[in-house]
């Protein structure tokens, strides 16, 4: 089974400071806004992951612009960005290096089954999810269907890069590791997940969001299996010794699946506008698929999700001490 793989990798440990102990040359004097990013590492992680995002979302609105390339740089590739934007801030306001940081996350040569398991676990739930929605009676017209990998190579490689993927160099890549030291590795990714659904909030409020119009039944199958989602992530980004690569390529994955599902769009379409509330079947398996996997990997994994394999030592460039994790 996909989920199942027991898999052994090697034990990253994530510096924070050089071997001296001295901090990385470069960074910026103590200044009572960088001390008190280095006492409050997550909460600034947070809120400047936060103010960056919806900070462009209001730029968008400001400018009145409509879907267009302008519209998506800002929105869909810099809003991306937020996150490891606000990872970066908080490490260097730490007197950490950026650089090995960027060393250690990005690395990519990790078990091959990683891989797999990063592109394949997104697909086999949304297909399964439209199987289950065809069956409750969902407007889903399998007859459409068509495997095109090309198409899928393509959705996936621009999803990982530029379409969303981005983001985990900060949700994964930083908060993750930050916050199972303190709460453990699944009580983090749920952390996480909580707070990554939350910084969706201006697609669902905001006049003209992509998700403005769908109704609750659907809003609250988004905000569940988000949760359930960090989850997953969290665990490909332990089990693959801390690579937010592997976990960018997931995620790029998970968005590349959407319009995979043949619809049918005689039924589904009333003009221009989706009928969201006829997918609900599809909407709500989803998210319980998800949580479904997530139950199969504790199964394999327990609660640790292979936390062992990403440690951090050392003290911050401030003096405090960093946390190790210690399950597995």
């Amino acid at each position: 089974m996909l989920v199942s793989y027991p898999l052994t990798g090697p034990i990253v440990v994530m510096n924070t400071v050089s071997e001296s102990g001295e901090s990385p040359a470069g960074t910026g004097g103590d200044t009572p806004t960088t001390n008190w990013i280095a006492r409050h590492r997550i909460a600034a992680f947070f809120l400047f992951a936060y103010a960056i995002a919806w900070g462009l979302e209001g730029v968008i609105l400001l400018l009145g612009l409509e879907p267009s390339w302008t519209w998506w740089f800002i929105g869909g590739f810099l809003g991306p960005l937020a996150p490891a934007i606000s990872a970066v801030v908080v490490l260097r306001a730490s007197g950490e290096s950026v650089r090995g940081w960027l060393r250690d996350v990005l690395r990519w040569r990790v078990h091959p089954a990683w891989y797999v398991v990063a592109i394949a676990v997104p697909f086999l739930i949304a297909y399964a999810s439209g199987v289950v929605g065809w069956l409750l009676g969902d407007p889903i017209d399998w007859t459409a269907f068509a495997f095109d990998p090309v198409s899928i190579g393509i959705g996936i490689v621009l999803g990982t890069l530029i379409g969303g993927g981005q983001e985990e160099l900060g949700w994964r890549g930083f908060a993750q590791p930050e916050l199972q030291a303190r709460y453990g590795a699944f009580g983090a990714a749920v952390i996480v997940g909580v707070f990554w659904g939350l910084w969706h909030l201006p697609q669902f409020v905001l006049p003209g969001g992509i998700r403005a119009d769908w109704p609750a039944v659907l809003i609250l199958s988004y905000f569940t299996g988000i949760v359930a989602f960090s989850v997953l992530l969290a665990w490909v980004f332990n089990g693959s010794g801390g690579s937010a690569l592997l976990a960018m390529l997931m995620h790029g994955a998970d968005n590349s699946t959407t319009g995979r599902v043949p619809l049918d769009l005689d039924v589904v379409l009333i003009g221009d506008t989706v009928n969201w509330s006829l997918l609900s079947g599809t909407y709500v398996s989803h998210a319980l698929l998800t949580w479904l996997v997530v139950l199969l990997v504790i199964g394999v994994s327990g609660a640790g999700l292979y936390a062992r394999r990403v440690r951090r030592r050392g003290r911050t460039a401030r003096g405090s001490p960093e946390g190790v994790t210690g399950e597995d």
